[in-house]
C-alpha cells in the first residue's frame, strides 16, 4: 500500500496558529456584539460606501492570501452588505486572494510555501499534469486539497495564469453560493435560500465522495 505523505511540523504549526487567531477574532467579535459595539462598527463600514466595499474586499483578499480560513470575514461581509452583495464581495476577495497567493509563492516565498505544501504537491501535480484546466477545476469543486494549498502549489508548479484565474473564479462560486444561502436562511429566516445553500453543500460533498471512490479504485 502506498504511504500517504504526512503533514510537516511546519504545516501543523501554521494550522495551530491559524486556529488560535480565528478563536481570538471570533471571541473579540462576540464581545463587541454583546456590548453593542460590533453593530456600530459594521454600520460605520456600511456608511463608508464604495470605500467600505474596497476595504472589505481588501481584508478578504489578505485573509485568503494567508493560510487562514476566510469564512469569518465572508460572514462579516454578508452581515454588512447582505447575503447577495456580501457574497459577491467575498467571492471577489477569494479570487484576488488566490491570485495574490499564487504570485507570492511564485515570486517571493517559494522555499517557505514549498515546505508548507509538500504533503499536497504530488496530488496536485498529478491532476494538473493530466489536464491542467480540468485538474484545477476539480481541485476547486472538490476539496481534495485545501483552498490555500491549491493557490500555493499552483505557484510552485508554474500553472498558466489565465487557467488558474478562470478555474478559481468558477470553482469557488458554488461554495460562495452555499455560504450565502445558508447565511440568508439563518439570519433572515429564508427557508428557500437556506435549502439552496444546504443543497449545494450536499452536492459538493457527494461529488467529493464519488471522486474519492474513483481515485481509490484506480
Amino acid at each position: 500500500m502506498e504511504q500517504q505523505p504526512q503533514p510537516s511540523s511546519q504545516t501543523r504549526l501554521i494550522s495551530v496558529i491559524s486556529l488560535v487567531l480565528i478563536i481570538i477574532v471570533i471571541a473579540l467579535y462576540i464581545y463587541l456584539l454583546r456590548i453593542g459595539e460590533a453593530q456600530r462598527l459594521l454600520g460605520a463600514v456600511r456608511h463608508m460606501g464604495f470605500i467600505g466595499i474596497v476595504f472589505g474586499i481588501l481584508i478578504q483578499t489578505i485573509v485568503n492570501i494567508l493560510p487562514v480560513p476566510g469564512e469569518f470575514t465572508s460572514i462579516v461581509l454578508m452581515e454588512i452588505y447582505g447575503p447577495i452583495w456580501g457574497g459577491v464581495y467575498s467571492w471577489i476577495g477569494g479570487l484576488m486572494g488566490a491570485i495574490g497567493a499564487m504570485f507570492l509563492t511564485k515570486w517571493i516565498t517559494k522555499p517557505f510555501f514549498g515546505q508548507l505544501t509538500r504533503p499536497f504537491l504530488d496530488k496536485v501535480r498529478q491532476l494538473v499534469h493530466r489536464r491542467e484546466s480540468y485538474g484545477l477545476l476539480l481541485l476547486r469543486f472538490v476539496p481534495l486539497v485545501p483552498y490555500h494549498f491549491v493557490n500555493y502549489t499552483a505557484g510552485l508548479l508554474n500553472v498558466k495564469t489565465w487557467v488558474f484565474i478562470w478555474t478559481t473564479a468558477v470553482g469557488i462560486l458554488p461554495y460562495t453560493i452555499a455560504m450565502s444561502g445558508i447565511y440568508a436562511g439563518v439570519s433572515q429566516g429564508s427557508l428557500k435560500w437556506g435549502l439552496i445553500g444546504a443543497g449545494v453543500f450536499v452536492l459538493l460533498f457527494g461529488i467529493s465522495l464519488i471522486v474519492k471512490k474513483r481515485k481509490q479504485s484506480l
